[in-house]
């Protein structure tokens, strides 16, 4: 039974420090950093500050790997079920998440989980909601996501985290076309028509034919965007 609840990423156990370290890696392009609760240590009597160093550890996944999935995550919010994510002049990375609080209890466990910028990750969060009852329902992007949105909406003019694009307002969003197929010349101009860039990445030596894409063809996204090109 396990194993059929798994395959769509359930009955797993993980604890909310385990899943905001796993974005966090994601973020940090694949190197994972141990987690500490205590920045500092600040000695009230003499004043003596003693600083907990952060611990930088292994490499967990590759920069590539990171980038894409970092990728699939500004997706989720720019188009996907964590739309509701959205800070206006920031580029948002997450996933919602919606879960049954055991079996058969009719109570659920909804969440979002983020990280911003999404073009140089400095904040990451982690939003769980047991057991919602309101009347946005127990959806992680109806419930979770909207609260992602108002803790970033906050925290990153107040960390004086710029903008990506002050700009970005006033560009238009285009459709992403369908390259898989095309050579990479014929990708290239097919991106540019629409005033979208492209970004070759390599899978096989010698290749000539774009085998994937991200963004997925029919999302639309700003224009200057890159599109990352797999061939």
């Amino acid at each position: 039974m396990n194993f059929g609840t798994i395959a769509f990423g359930q009955r797993f156990e993980v604890t909310p420090i385990q899943m905001i370290t796993m974005v966090s890696t994601i973020a940090n392009g694949g190197t994972y950093i141990k987690p500490r609760v205590v920045k500092q240590i600040i000695n009230s009597q003499t004043g003596e500050v003693t600083n907990i160093e952060t611990e930088t550890k292994d490499r967990v996944i590759s920069e590539e790997t990171s980038k894409k999935m970092l990728s699939m995550m500004e997706s989720v919010v720019a188009e996907g079920t964590g739309k509701n994510a959205q800070v206006q002049g920031y580029s948002i990375g997450g996933k919602t998440g919606t879960s049954e609080d055991g079996v058969n209890t009719g109570k659920y466990v909804t969440s979002f989980i983020g990280v911003a910028p999404i073009s140089d990750p400095e904040v990451a969060i982690l939003i769980t909601l047991y057991n919602p009852t309101g009347e946005g329902g127990h959806q992680g992007g109806g419930v979770a996501a909207p609260i992602g949105s108002q803790v970033l909406g906050e925290v990153l003019p107040y960390l004086e985290i710029e903008k990506d694009n002050e700009q970005e307002e006033e560009k238009k969003e285009v459709e992403v076309p369908n390259i898989v197929g095309m050579t990479k010349q014929e990708a290239q101009k097919a991106l540019e028509e629409v005033g979208l860039n492209i970004e070759l990445r390599e899978n096989e030596a010698d290749a000539t034919i774009i085998t994937e894409q991200l963004p997925k063809a029919g999302i639309k996204i700003k224009e200057g965007t890159s599109v990352i090109a797999y061939y």
